[in-house]
């Protein structure tokens, strides 16, 4: 029985060795074909744990054709991404392809349009130093308009635009941009508390859902994508800003609306809507009108004063509490420094730009003759508004001014010729007649 014992050891043994033997061949023969070391690589890269986290950022966009990345142009998030690249958080190929780290953003804002609160996610080597100095490496390799506000751990299946519940936009734009007709529309305009109620009352017909087809373009009214929830459009407190270049005191005023999404151009078009309905070129039940089937011309205000202020994930939060950082509310020290960037970086150049470049003024200027009509070629419709029959009337009267010295110079005519008849040049005729020559006074006959 000890005899049989040893002999299935020595027969396990032999088939130990003989295994160890295959394997040693098939290393050499690896490493021969350079198989080992790319064995080896992909081994190593396999073992980096990643996890996904989200940034906070705030940029002023007017050098920017928007957020999301565009190779021709200059965005937003081309920078981010290459100062990732620079740090080594990201290799060539995920910076050349951004989906290969999961790479997204809460919202894609237009170009030249600011966010102070923007939210981005990513898939990056696992590290706990990222929300610690991940801010201050990145802003060190940005360009002064993008600021990285903090970072924090998100969960394995955070999407920054799908998980977002609702977004805050702010616009901001001059008090004189309300001006009544029969009050000047300059810097020395100071709005009233009846007509800060009045725009409320106006801003609200836009809660709700709407068909907002006429707020876009290149959508038709039975596009379901057209139908927007708007949670809340209210108007804020008026304040002043000092113009150094004319020594003035500007009043400006900030509108801030609330909703689930937005579509291109949908918030300018809802501010030129209501500046039109305030200063009386528009009527009030208008605005019912172009949630309607029929196309209408909505008038677009200007871009600048446009600004993303948050994005919410109050589900999220809500769901993740007990395990994530919230992602609506960074907390007191980052949204206090928040606030400090958003004055210095993005709020003082919408006013310094409005100033310098009266963007709004000239806007103002050409609403007058907005027509509401949506064929292109169709005749120019008057509209009854108290300044736009201001402007005809100004018109008749030019034309009547023009006829007045028509008739006059007609008149004027009309008397030289009847003095002629008179005789008053007829003397100067005579004065002029040629007198006889000698020859002519020697032949002429004695009367």
């Amino acid at each position: 029985m000890l005899k049989r014992l040893l002999q299935r050891v020595v027969a396990t043994m032999t088939k130990v060795a003989e295994v160890a033997e295959s394997k040693s061949e098939t290393v050499l023969h690896d490493v021969q074909s350079g198989k080992i070391e790319k064995h080896s690589a992909g081994t190593a890269k396999d073992r980096i744990k990643r996890a996904r986290y989200a940034m906070l950022l705030a940029y002023q966009g007017r050098e920017y054709f928007g957020m999301q990345v565009q190779k021709e142009h200059p965005t937003i998030e081309g920078q981010l991404i290459n100062a990732m690249n620079k740090l080594g958080w990201i290799t060539d190929e995920m910076k050349e392809q951004p989906n290969l780290f999961h790479f997204q953003r809460a919202a894609r804002t237009d170009r030249a349009v600011s966010a102070v609160r923007q939210i981005c996610s990513m898939e990056l080597p696992r590290s706990d130093e990222y929300s610690v100095t991940g801010a201050n490496e990145l802003n060190n390799l940005l360009p002064q308009d993008i600021r990285v506000i903090a970072m924090r751990r998100a969960t394995n299946a955070f999407h920054p635009q799908k998980m977002c519940c609702a977004r805050t936009y702010s616009y901001t734009l001059p008090t004189f941009a309300f001006a009544k007709p029969t009050q000047l529309t300059n810097a020395a305009f100071r709005i009233s508390k009846e007509t800060i109620d009045e725009i409320n009352s106006v801003l609200s017909i836009y809660k709700g859902t709407h068909n907002f087809f006429n707020y876009t373009s290149r959508r038709e009214f039975d596009d379901r994508s057209c139908h927007r929830y708007i949670l809340s459009f209210e108007c804020g407190e008026p304040f002043l800003f000092h113009d150094d270049i004319r020594n003035e005191d500007v009043e400006f005023i900030q509108l801030t609306v609330k909703g689930q999404s937005f579509i291109l151009h949908q918030i300018r078009k809802m501010v030129g809507m209501v500046i039109t309905v305030i200063r009386e070129l528009q009527y009030k039940s208008y605005i019912q009108r172009t949630f309607e089937s029929e196309r209408v011309d909505v008038p677009k205000a200007p871009g600048l004063g446009l600004l993303l202020e948050r994005v919410h994930y109050d589900l999220y939060d809500r769901k993740h509490a007990k395990t994530h950082e919230p992602l609506t509310d960074w907390g007191s020290a980052v949204e206090a420094r928040i606030e400090e960037v958003k004055f210095e970086l993005i709020t003082k150049e919408i006013l310094l730009s409005e100033l310098r470049h009266q963007s709004m003024l000239q806007w103002l200027a050409d609403l007058v003759r907005h027509d509401f009509c949506a064929d292109p070629t169709a005749e120019d419709v008057q509209k009854q508004g108290f300044l736009t029959m201001a402007v005809a009337k100004a018109d008749e009267a030019r034309e009547e001014a023009a006829n007045e010295t028509v008739h006059k110079d007609d008149t004027q005519c009309d008397e030289n010729n009847q003095s002629q008849v008179n005789g008053a040049p007829v003397v100067d005729a005579l004065e002029t007649e040629q007198k006889p020559t000698e020859a002519e006074k020697a032949t002429a006959t004695p009367s």
